[in-house]
């Protein structure tokens, strides 16, 4: 299957949103991924300010301490107090930050027994100041494990910096390679999407000159076409007349003849002046069978509103039936919009069968229509001989009889005729036949109108 320019530029479209769609996507995780690691970036961050907190903390209060145990002025413990305080908190937020690198949190927890060691000495200093005095407490502070307990909370606090500062390096690395990726992924979208417009664009291009050309051949032919058609009817009109008139000459010599030496032919002869009048009639009506068939669709005619009523009513006159044939229009027949001698021509010529080929005493034609859809369904019935299935297609088709000629006259172009306009039409046409009970034709043409109130059933 080909496919049109528009359905081409419609699946390049689909194509780059797809693309699109998946360098979207691509760039989401690359953002998320830098959005995460920018965040580690900043707890690794806020742990080392906390790390350098705690241990500033811890100095401030030893210091506030060494003044007390100094002056033994009690308002330097409050601010102690506070320190200590605060320094819970910052190990509280550090063990939270951490708590995913096991590393960290073993130093983490050697840094709080450094600093509850060093503040466990502390309180009993402060203890021994209250009640033995500034000298004993200066003995006990000397004495004791402090400045090695601080130089092992300095000691530690450096290791956790140490490690919390290769975190976020290793964070800011990430960071740096997820931004360099979205730069990447947004680079390459940026030409591949330019390169595919532009792909596009030359397509296009390409298909709108082909199609230009095409049209432009069209049109040439077209031209042709209507060329040859207007010669090709010309050229019908020309042989109809070139071929009638020496045929209706014959045919005039063998009235002539048939008459005025009727007394001189023998039966042998009488029945070859007949069939030599029979075929010349028979010629005569299949140049204009075939004339009529080629003006269908080609020759337009106004477009008119056509009461079926009247008009097959005025069909059935002109055909003037046997007394022994009735024809008779069993419900109202709607008004259509079409060309009058096209809907006559077609009436004309199935009634014209159905008249020529009953084989019964009483024969009998009904003419019917109803309501189908957006369509009228009619039918012509007839009682007649019928028509074996196995022919149902061919009657349709041009030149084709089903009786003898030199039995019954027919151009074979009637029904071909009736099968052409129908279909000019938009409509279609079909048989219902048994042999030796008679048979149905039906047709439909596009419902332009209701039925309008007519008289009861007409006969003829």
């Amino acid at each position: 299957m080909k496919w049109s320019i528009e359905h081409k530029v419609l699946t390049g479209f689909a194509v780059a949103l797809a693309i699109l769609a998946a360098i979207g996507w691509l760039a989401y995780q690359s953002t998320v991924s830098f959005m995460h690691a920018s965040t580690q970036a900043t707890h690794s961050q806020e742990t080392i300010t906390a790390l350098e907190e705690i241990f500033s903390l811890t100095n401030q209060a030893e210091t506030r301490q060494r003044i007390y145990l100094i002056s033994g002025d009690e308002r330097h413990l409050a601010p102690r107090r506070a320190y200590i305080d605060r320094i819970h908190i910052l190990l509280g937020k550090v063990h939270d930050a951490t708590a995913d690198n096991y590393g960290q949190q073993a130093l983490l927890r050697r840094l709080n027994e450094h600093i509850d060691a060093r503040l466990t000495l502390l309180e009993g200093v402060l203890k021994v100041r209250r009640e033995q005095g500034f000298e004993q407490a200066r003995l006990k502070l000397m004495i004791g494990d402090g400045e090695r307990e601080m130089e092992a909370i300095h000691e530690t606090v450096l290791q956790l910096e140490k490690g919390e500062n290769a975190r976020l390096q290793q964070w800011v690395d990430a960071s740096q390679a997820n931004a360099d990726r979205m730069l990447t992924i947004f680079f390459v979208a940026l030409i591949s999407v330019a390169i595919f417009f532009g792909v596009l664009f030359l397509f296009i291009v390409r298909e709108l000159a082909e199609r230009k050309q095409a049209e432009e051949q069209r049109a040439l032919l077209m031209h042709e076409l209507e060329s040859a058609n207007e010669e090709l009817k010309n050229f019908g009109y020309v042989v109809s007349h070139d071929l009638k008139a020496p045929l209706r000459a014959i045919g005039s010599l063998a009235d002539w003849i048939s008459t005025d030496y009727a007394d001189k032919f023998d039966d042998e002869g009488k029945e070859h002046m007949r069939l030599l009048i029979g075929r010349v009639r028979r010629m005569d009506g299949l140049i204009d069978g075939i004339l009529q068939y080629s003006r269908v669709g080609r020759v337009k005619e106004t477009i008119i509103a056509v009461e079926l009523n009247r008009l097959v009513q005025e069909v059935i006159d002109l055909l003037a039936p046997p007394e022994n044939i009735t024809v008779s229009i069993v419900n109202p027949l709607p008004t259509v919009m079409t060309e009058p001698t096209r809907i006559q021509q077609l009436f004309q010529n199935l009634l014209s069968n159905a008249i020529k080929y009953m084989d019964k005493p009483e024969g009998e034609i009904r003419i019917a229509c109803v309501a189908d859809g957006s369509q009228w369904k009619f039918s012509i019935a007839d009682n007649g001989p019928g028509i074996d299935q196995q022919h149902f297609e061919k009657i349709f088709q041009l030149f084709q009889t089903l009786a003898p000629r030199d039995r019954v006259e027919s151009t074979g172009v009637g029904l071909a005729l009736v099968k052409k306009i129908v279909e000019m039409y938009g409509g279609r046409i079909w048989l219902e036949s048994t042999v030796g009970r008679g048979s149905t034709f039906f047709f439909t043409l596009p419902r332009t109108t209701t039925i309008p109130p007519q008289p009861k059933e007409n006969k003829a």
